[in-house]
């Protein structure tokens, strides 16, 4: 074939593979416009960035014409540690209590109608502390039960489960492998979910991280590096508390929060800076050099992400264990109010306040034009709510 003739091939092929591909944070990427852009696991990819770089229809001019597109209440909502995952039109969550009602439940359902298309119910609860994390071809989720589930995502049919030695945290799955920390962490075949390997260290609350061949992982009193192949540890930090949820990996650090923000080099170990902003549950987010950060004390922070200078904070009126996510110059955040938030990304100004005001939510999913928010009353009802522009 002649060069004039495979350009137009070779420049469908890129369009296509930027717009599929969870690629790191960066400058806004314009997807195909009949193609739909995935947040398929916990903070967007499997370096847990928190930052959707294809989203171009919410953006600071914008995002104030966020409003409510329609909500679900009773079923899947969310804790105060994780949220919905969204994958090709349909979005996939988890029950939480509701009036009592412990019923295990994964449900998957249009994203844009919220028609439910199935849901899985195991023997045990699903964890309402995890968040599922879609493949190729399955669904995968931890649950009370100390089980990582497997199921198919047409039907959420069982294909396969795995039994560990404690409950599971949310699960990372790349290059068809599963990794979940648990009483270990744990490396499965994603499709069949036989045992690859298990670390020798562990108990570990926090969900793995995998980038450049390296599973970084969030332990009781520190971060510890292991290879992704054998699960040999590589390094280890010592923290000042516990590290519960996922470190977030970008520009060569891993960035994790404890009784403090650590950046550390991410192939070392070695300490980069520090900062004295505390949220053992909360993954930092990362886009363009920032790294941003909800604590303990009712802030949201915006750290720069080479020297941890502090660039802006928002102060919420309440506390935040959940993690920001980004987009196109937009924060979001939750609280433990409830309400959703969109800051600018550069100033920290706020854009726009969800009127929805729940006792527990999740990280906001923020793609295709829209905004997930699981939430849990203050009776224990699950809520999910989803905002668009204009509610259209």
């Amino acid at each position: 074939m002649q060069i004039k003739n495979a350009f137009p091939f070779v420049l469908a092929w890129l369009i296509t593979s930027f717009a599929t591909a969870q690629v790191p944070c960066s400058p806004t990427i314009l997807p195909s416009p009949t193609l739909f852009v995935n947040w398929p696991q916990y903070q967007y990819d499997t370096a847990h960035t928190g930052c959707n770089p294809y989203e171009s229809m919410l953006k600071p001019s914008t995002v104030g014409n966020l409003a409510l597109k329609w909500q679900q209440t009773g079923g899947p909502g969310g804790s105060n540690f994780y949220g919905p995952v969204v994958s090709d039109g349909v979005f996939y969550a988890v029950a939480v209590a509701g009036h009592g009602d412990y019923t295990p439940l994964l449900e998957a359902a249009n994203a844009s109608t919220a028609v439910v298309l199935w849901t899985f119910t195991p023997d045990h609860y699903v964890d309402n502390m995890s968040s599922p994390a879609v493949g190729k071809g399955l669904v995968y989720v931890g649950a009370t039960d100390n089980n990582v589930y497997a199921v198919d995502i047409k039907t959420g049919a069982l294909v396969w489960q795995y039994a560990t030695g404690y409950y599971v945290a949310t699960p990372t799955v790349v290059n068809g492998v599963v990794y979940v920390g648990s009483d270990k962490v744990y490396a499965l075949d994603a499709n069949t979910g036989s045992l690859i390997w298990k670390s020798d260290t562990g108990p570990y609350n926090s969900t793995p991280t995998v980038g450049n061949g390296v599973v970084y992982v969030g332990a009781l009193d520190n971060v510890n590096a292991l290879n992704a192949n054998t699960g040999a540890l590589i390094w280890s930090y010592a923290t000042g508390g516990e590290v519960g949820s996922a470190p977030s990996l970008a520009n060569g650090k891993v960035y994790a929060v404890s009784d403090q923000v650590y950046a550390l080099n991410a192939s070392t170990g070695a300490l980069v800076w520090k900062y004295p902003a505390a949220n053992r549950f909360g993954t930092p987010a990362v886009s363009r050099g920032v790294v941003y950060v909800s604590s303990g004390d009712f802030h949201v922070y915006a750290l720069n992400g080479s020297t941890g200078a502090l660039m802006w904070n928002y102060h919420l009126p309440g506390i935040d264990f959940t993690s920001p996510v980004v987009a196109n110059g937009v924060v979001y955040v939750s609280s433990y109010t409830g309400a959703a938030r969109a800051l600018d990304a550069v100033s920290g100004a706020l854009l726009w306040t969800s009127v929805q005001n729940n006792q527990d939510s999740s990280p906001p999913t923020v793609v295709n034009g829209m905004v997930y928010v699981g939430a849990q009353d203050y009776d224990g009802t699950g809520h999910l709510y989803a905002f668009s522009l204009n509610g259209q």
